[in-house]
């Protein structure tokens, strides 16, 4: 009931004093390409809250220089999913794939849990993001996936999916080691 009265507060507060509240103004706004990704993510159901999670928390979609060996990654202090700027040509698909892995992690963020679950909760949001990423892949392109995969992101997400259809057991293990470190700072 509280709740409730807080809710119908909040609103009458927004119609009345104008600036309160969330209104589309405040919603972040995406280029037409992650627009476009963002609707294919919206068609599937293991990654259909991700818009929400963006829009809530005013989640940025941003391409940037990054190092080698670095595809994108999700920055908390700037709530911004950053994506290296060398896939700015890459397809919605393939731009929808990193965003459902870097948005498992913003919703892991905002969320509290990696605030306060340490390096298991680091670890734990890896693998979410990489099985967020593969359902995805799979909903999209099914067993066989991408056909064309020339480009070594998209190879990446093959293999990523491949291993999540036929052996998760071993995509968790392969990425629990692989970011054991990182996790661990």
């Amino acid at each position: 009931m509280v709740r409730l009265v807080a809710a119908l507060v909040a609103l009458l507060a927004a119609l009345i004093v104008p600036g309160i509240g969330a209104g589309a103004e405040d919603l972040p706004a995406y280029d037409s390409r992650v627009s476009v990704a963002l609707d294919q993510l919206d068609a599937v159901p293991a990654t259909s809250d991700l818009r929400g999670v963006l829009a809530t928390n005013q989640v940025e979609v941003r391409f940037v220089p990054m190092g080698a060996g670095i595809y994108a990654r999700y920055s908390v202090l700037k709530h911004t999913i950053e994506i290296d700027e060398r896939w700015s040509d890459a397809d919605e698909t393939t731009l929808a794939a990193v965003i459902a892995h870097e948005a498992t992690h913003a919703s892991d963020a905002v969320s509290g849990y990696l605030a306060t679950g340490g390096e298991p909760a680091c670890i734990d949001s890896e693998v979410r993001a990489f099985r967020t990423s593969a359902l995805f892949w799979l909903a999209q392109y099914g067993a066989a996936g991408k056909v064309d995969a020339s480009s070594e992101l998209d190879q990446q997400l093959n293999s990523i999916a491949d291993r999540e259809l036929h052996d998760p057991q071993g995509l968790e293990a392969l990425v629990r080691q692989t970011y054991s470190q990182q996790c661990s700072h």
